[in-house]
């Protein structure tokens, strides 16, 4: 097996139709070309699949990348890349998610795993080292997650290791019933409760009677100046310490962000976030036990939560996060026991919360508008508020039940099921749902951008949302003090943040396309994004030290512009897979609510009504976005020279010949 430092140097590749299992060495022009993780899944997403390939077909391949410093003692190095075509929104679909699944697969030897094919039956891939086998889960189908990770954890940590080294530990993903049915909300389960969530990757396991991937290892990670990365490792350890952040989200996790969350929602006004102080962070206090760590991490954002008194006493879990506590607002409930409880069912069933929670309140605002009924609903009344119709159609998603069936396939394809004008309140960007709120509250204009250009669809972890929120710079103790010394020493413009929140800046664009950068390179190297954010005083946009740390890991000389190149490359990357599949500039624009005067009532914030987004405002920003990107800006696809810049020339030439290049 090769060995190579930093990195495995192995990809490991399942094919389940025919039951091979093959391990090929990565090429070093790969590791300088791609880095790790995203990069090299992207990469591999392209070459194996296309146009004609169906999402929920054997020809679709599922794909797992940990990245250069995955493993590693780098603080918060725990992530890995799960990556498919997606089929809810029929292209590139991605999902970054920690525990310690990616640590551990890279102690057994490999950077990547790619699964192809489909098994007659359902399996699990067990991996320990060199062995690896295909395994019947003909027992396991129908468990869900919980149930299925007891039940194999209990059969392999009594297996011999093939290893006699000391490290023996075992990580596993699986699917619950979510997947196996199909739902479009369907997660990949890192460990108990860390979803892989965006996408309905699920599904796609699913559709390849795969229940999931356990695997050990022992080797560790060989560093090439392990004494120049432990002081590297120290130094940024002392960061994330000395940060204004760390003792709130070491206590809360992001659950202690929710207050500067407090924002309407762009479809509806039942999805009204005017700060439940009942649910606050606060709330928690009571059932939290302990802070939890992804593998290597010095924050404890996660935490176990156990329920000791009320309904829903005995309930109890880990990794809640600030999420479910916004769609709690939006449920209209406000029982921290309830959000763990249904947390809890989420995971177990292998849902992603922010999918399914977001589908409910799309049934609560049509229930509300009367748009359906009980009839529509089997009998469910789906009035806000009303916990056990939350838990029971969170069931029936997961197993396409009745009204469940129009659930699982939320957004787009759920509105065609249903009709009746539904679409309208279907709030996506290229088929992802949007769970945040629109323009105009909290939502700045060039972060509304952000959400919407991304590659997988509508997401908030495409660019820098903690500068252009206004009322989030104080959660992240992001002082206007630090923004002009930050404005001027990056942008030569102390003000550049100074504006109101929606107004258009000349160099803002610059700022979110810095911002971006530092997001991929963060899931290129496979470290949590938490870390791009405990570097201040640059909060964000630029971290000194990444290429010294692959450097010293790896033992070959990488610069900071060799990083940079290596996040424009995938993110233009990204956007031809998707330009093969039809993806245009159309498809960068908001939901078209979002352009309408909506409610008028003030919010506690501004004395404003809530702002419209502004259309010329828009398509200048993602004019100079493109332009910075290298884009063509009618179809919003990388142009030749920004492909044969990137060291894309395969790939320009691929899009020529589809008649897709503009």
């Amino acid at each position: 097996m090769n060995r190579t430092k930093g990195w495995t140097g192995n990809i490991l590749t399942i094919d389940l139709s025919y039951n091979e299992i093959t391990n090929q060495s990565l090429t070093e022009n790969w590791l300088h070309t791609y880095v790790g993780a995203r990069g090299f899944a992207i990469r591999l997403l392209y070459d194996l699949t296309g146009p004609e390939t169906d999402p929920l077909g054997p020809e679709n391949v599922a794909i797992i990348g940990a990245g250069p410093l995955t493993g590693t003692l780098a603080p918060a190095s725990s992530r890995c890349e799960v990556v498919s075509k997606s089929p809810l929104t029929g292209m590139y679909g991605r999902a970054d998610v920690g525990g310690k699944f990616g640590a551990i697969m890279k102690y057994a030897g490999y950077d990547i795993i790619v699964v192809k094919g489909r098994a007659e039956k359902p399996v699990y891939v067990w991996i320990d080292d060199d062995t690896v086998e295909i395994k019947d889960a003909g027992d396991l189908w129908g468990l869900d997650v919980w149930q299925t990770r007891n039940k194999v954890f209990a059969r392999h940590e009594s297996t011999p290791p093939s290893s006699k080294h000391f490290l023996k530990p075992i990580a596993s993903m699986f699917i619950g019933p979510a997947g196996e049915n199909l739902s479009l909300a369907a997660a990949v389960m890192s460990g108990a409760a860390h979803a892989a969530g965006l996408g309905g990757l699920g599904a796609v396991w699913g559709s390849k009677n795969l229940k999931g991937i356990v695997v050990r290892g022992s080797r560790g990670i060989e560093i090439a100046e392990p004494e120049k990365f432990l002081e590297l490792c120290r130094a940024q350890w002392q960061r994330y310490h000395d940060d204004p952040m760390y003792d709130s989200t070491r206590k809360w996790g992001t659950m202690g962000w929710v207050g500067g969350s407090d924002s309407r929602s762009s479809v509806s006004d039942h999805m009204l976030g005017t700060r439940f102080k009942e649910i606050e962070e606060q709330a928690f206090e009571p059932i939290i036990e302990k802070s939890r760590a992804c593998f290597g991490c010095p924050i404890h954002c996660d935490h176990f939560l156990h329920v000791k008194k009320g309904k829903y006493k005995g309930s109890k879990g880990e990794g809640l996060e600030g999420f479910v506590q916004i769609l709690g607002m939006s449920f209209k409930t406000a029982s921290a026991p309830f959000l763990t409880e249904w947390n809890n069912v989420c995971n177990r069933l292998g849902l992603n919360v922010s999918s399914i929670g977001t589908a409910i309140i799309w049934a609560m605002a049509l229930w509300k508008e009367g748009i359906i009924t009980q009839e529509d609903t089997d009998g469910i009344d789906v009035t806000e508020g009303n916990e056990e119709a939350i838990l029971e159609l969170t069931r029936k998603t997961a197993y396409r039940e009745g009204f469940g069936d129009i659930l699982a396939d939320f957004p787009v394809k759920a509105a065609q099921k249903l009709g009746r004008n539904s679409d309208r309140y279907a709030s996506h960007t290229k088929g992802q749902f949007a769970w945040m709120p629109g323009h105009g509250i909290g939502i700045t204009l060039i972060y509304t951008m952000s959400l919407n250009v991304n590659p997988r669809g509508y997401d908030h972890l495409m660019g820098g949302m903690s500068i252009f929120t206004p009322n989030l710079r104080a959660e992240w103790g992001i002082t206007e003090d630090l923004l002009k010394r930050l404005g001027q020493e990056r942008y030569n413009d102390a003000d550049i943040w100074a504006k109101n929140a929606w107004e258009y800046h000349p160099k803002i664009v610059q700022a979110e396309y810095d911002f971006e950068q530092m997001m991929v390179l963060a899931d290129i190297m496979g470290t949590c994004k938490f870390g791009t954010r405990y570097n201040h005083p640059v909060s964000g946009i630029y971290i000194p030290g990444w290429a010294d740390f692959l450097s010293a890991a790896s033992g070959e000389a990488f610069s900071e512009d060799d990083l940079q190149a290596a996040c424009r490359r995938v993110i233009a990357l990204e956007r031809c897979y998707n330009a093969r599949e039809g993806i245009r500039r159309i498809d960068d624009y908001p939901f078209f609510l979002w352009w309408e005067k909506k409610y008028g009532e003030p919010h506690p914030i501004y004395t404003e009504d809530q702002i419209p987004l502004d259309r010329e405002d828009y398509e200048r920003i993602l004019d100079e976005w493109y332009t910075l990107r290298g884009c063509d800006l009618e179809t919003g696809i990388p142009t030749r020279n920004e492909l044969e810049d990137c060291g894309l020339q395969d790939v320009a030439d691929d899009l020529d010949r589809r008649g897709v290049l503009p």
